[in-house]
């Protein structure tokens, strides 16, 4: 169980960082060329799935949390 979540959780943790960088440098090079389309369009398509892939990774975190690790001492 535990590895399955550690799995979820670096492939989520992953996935938010690349796109949550994709949307907040995409909103500021909309603010830099005066582009409100693109900031309003990154928001209405991208932040949704950005928000998701965080929850995912918030609760695959905090269930994480609560399995043990197993012993490797001979």
């Amino acid at each position: 169980m535990r590895k399955v979540l550690m799995i979820i959780f670096i492939c989520s943790v992953t996935l938010f960082i690349l796109l949550g960088s994709v949307l907040v440098l995409g909103q500021l090079l909309g603010l830099v060329v005066a582009k409100g389309s693109w900031v309003i369009g990154l928001d209405q398509n991208l932040a949704s799935t950005v928000f998701f892939i965080t929850s995912i990774a918030a609760f695959s975190g905090y269930l994480l949390s609560y399995t043990k690790k197993k012993n490797t001492e001979g």
